[in-house]
C-alpha cells in the first residue's frame, strides 16, 4: 500500500534517479521511478543482494549481458565506487529504446575511472548480423586477452545455455557468473557445463517479503550463481 501512494508522487517517464539502498547504492540510472521502487530500495532481486555484495569485492570487470535500463551495469559502477576500484563495466542490449537510456546513464556518469562500452546487439551461440557470442566479446582495456576477474551477469528471458554455448572461454576460477533462468530444465543442463570446468553454481530462488510480498515473475524463475564458499541469504 505504501508502495501504492508513494508511486504517485514520482514521474511516470524516464528520469535520472538515484538508488537510495541495497548493493548498488549511490548508482545514478535513467529509468522510469514509478516502475522502479524495489530498485530504488534495493529490494529489487533481494534474493541476491548478500552474493552481488560480495562477488563485486572480487571483481575489476562486470558484463552485463541483457543490460535492459542499465540497473546491473551501473549500480556494479557504483559498487566499484564505493570499494575505490577502477575497472570497465560492459553492457550489451539489444533493444533500441533501452540502449539509449544506457547512453544517457553512462553520460551522467562521475569521472572515477571507470570505462563503460555500450554493445547495441543480441548475445547467443553464434556470430551473425545483430548477434554476438560472449567468446568474441574483447575486454578493450588491458591485455585483449584477458578474460579474468570478472562477474558475468546474464538475463536473456530463456536464452540463457545459448550465451553461455557461446561463451564457455568466460569460464574460469577467477570469472563469477549470476544467471537468471527462466526454465527448469535449464537448471540441470547450466549446471553440468559449468562443473566439466570444475566449477559450482548455486540455485537461489524467489522469496516472497513481508508486507509488499512478491515480484511478478514467473514461477519457474530462479538464480544459478557462481559458489563464492560464502553463505546466501534470502
Amino acid at each position: 500500500m505504501a508502495f501504492n501512494v508513494l508511486k504517485l508522487f514520482l514521474a511516470n517517464r524516464p528520469v535520472l534517479t538515484r538508488i537510495r539502498r541495497g548493493p548498488f547504492r549511490g548508482a545514478r540510472i535513467a529509468m522510469n521511478p514509478r516502475h522502479s521502487l524495489r530498485k530504488i530500495f534495493g529490494l529489487y532481486e533481494h534474493e541476491l543482494n548478500d552474493w552481488l555484495e560480495e562477488a563485486l569485492r572480487r571483481v575489476s570487470r562486470v558484463v552485463d549481458v541483457g543490460a535492459n535500463d542499465g540497473y546491473f551495469t551501473f549500480g556494479s559502477a557504483a559498487a566499484f565506487r564505493r570499494l575505490g576500484k577502477t575497472g570497465e563495466i560492459i553492457a550489451c542490449e539489444p533493444q533500441d529504446r533501452h540502449v539509449a537510456m544506457l547512453h544517457e546513464s553512462a553520460a551522467s556518469q562521475a569521472k572515477t575511472g571507470i570505462r563503460f562500452e555500450i554493445v547495441h546487439a543480441l548475445v547467443g551461440r553464434e556470430l551473425k548480423p545483430g548477434m554476438i557470442t560472449l567468446d568474441s566479446l574483447r575486454p578493450p582495456i588491458d591485455n585483449s586477452n584477458d578474460k579474468v576477474s570478472t562477474l558475468v551477469k546474464i538475463d536473456v528471458e530463456g536464452a540463457e545455455l545459448d550465451v553461455i554455448e557461446g561463451g564457455r572461454s568466460w569460464l574460469g576460477r577467477s570469472n563469477y557468473f549470476v544467471i537468471e533462468v527462466h526454465q527448469y530444465e535449464l537448471v540441470g543442463q547450466l549446471r553440468d557445463i559449468f562443473a566439466e570446468k570444475g566449477l559450482t553454481l548455486v540455485q537461489l530462488n524467489q522469496q516472497r517479503l513481508r508486507m509488499i510480498g512478491g515480484e511478478l515473475r514467473e514461477r519457474e524463475n530462479s538464480w544459478l550463481v557462481s559458489d563464492l564458499g560464502v553463505a546466501c541469504q534470502s
